[in-house]
């Protein structure tokens, strides 16, 4: 007797069964093989012992910034020059289209933009709740030698003098022709920055310096506003500004819109755009001294004294930089 009739008929039914199971089922049971032959999870850490964080974790709390003493000088390696950093892109149409088709370039934009995107706008907030008040550095108690100090970058805005569309380059005011006129120069974005400008702008020692040396010493505000629609109620008050400011000093109060680029920021120090920034600059447009924040009374009397030491040496050798009168002068690192 032959089994074949009687096989088919048993396949056929478990063919059947087979079908009739849920894929859901099916799954499950795969999934359970699969977790049978993979490795065991790792054992979980004890309980007393805490989780380590990495120290970019965004819910770790950092410890209070403390500005330590600024010991090297600040500025761009060369001389500023009429025109620069004005923020227009002057390429030709051949170069606009060489720099489109270049990828190293591409690359870098991309690095920039990375940047700029990375970086929150509310740190320079969250600094400024700390306890020095955003302050970046202490300043020093002496000026920076004249043979090692750097140039403040060339800026183009509008002043208070009109035609006020009129663009000017802060270059014409700085650098000036000899015995030259030494620039306290206070740098500012926010009426925060303003505020604490002014508790060293508006010292009455230093004040009294700047009265008695007029010809010689000059003040010079820089108002750096790149936000389109601040810029606008700027303008809108500029009228305002000129019954508030002494008429002598409507040349050298300048409007910035654009050209204050990232690398300006980092060599002059402008890392903080809530933070007003003070610089002694001499008549070769070479930043001698900076502070920035709140200023202290120690950072006062600096000032007084750097201004003093730069009046008295207008013209002369020390003045002019070359390195027989910086061979005589007290070092501490880069300090005169």
């Amino acid at each position: 007797m032959s089994i074949l009739p009687v096989t088919r008929p048993l396949l056929r039914n478990a063919s059947l069964v087979f079908c009739q199971i849920p894929p859901v089922a099916s799954r499950t049971a795969f999934r359970q093989l699969s977790l049978k032959t993979s490795s065991p999870p790792p054992a979980p850490a004890p309980k007393n012992e805490k989780p380590s964080r990495e120290p970019n974790d965004v819910n770790t709390k950092d410890k209070d910034f403390t500005p330590i003493r600024l010991l090297w000088p600040l500025g761009m390696n060369n001389p500023p020059q009429k025109g620069e950093n004005s923020g227009v892109d002057t390429r030709t149409l051949q170069q606009k289209r060489d720099d489109f088709v270049n990828w190293d370039k591409h690359l870098d934009k991309r690095k920039r933009l990375t940047s700029q995107f990375g970086t929150s706008y509310f740190k320079d907030f969250n600094t400024m709740t700390k306890e020095h008040k955003g302050k970046t550095w202490i300043a020093p108690p002496k000026l920076f030698k004249d043979d090692k100090s750097l140039y403040f970058p060339n800026l183009q805005g509008r002043t208070l003098v009109p035609p006020r569309r009129e663009v000017r380059d802060t270059t014409d005011i700085l650098i000036t022709p000899s015995p030259g006129v030494i620039s306290v120069v206070a740098v500012f974005s926010s009426m925060w920055g303003q505020n604490q400008v002014a508790t060293l702008m508006d010292d009455l020692a230093v004040a009294r310096v700047i009265e008695e040396n007029k010809g010689k010493v000059q003040r010079v505000d820089v108002n750096i506003e790149e936000n389109t629609l601040k810029a606008m109620l700027i303008t809108l008050f500029v009228p305002s500004l000129r019954k508030q400011i002494p008429k002598d000093r409507h040349d050298k109060y300048f409007i910035v819109r654009q050209g204050v680029t990232d690398e300006i920021r980092s060599q002059v120090g402008l890392v903080n755009g809530r933070v007003g920034y003070v610089y002694l600059v001499d008549s070769q447009g070479r930043i001698r001294w900076a502070a920035s924040g709140v200023a202290t009374d120690e950072e006062k009397e600096a000032l007084v004294k750097g201004m003093r030491r730069l009046v008295d040496t207008l013209g002369s050798e020390e003045e002019i930089g070359t390195k027989e009168a910086a061979a005589f002068s007290p070092i501490v690192s880069a300090i005169a």
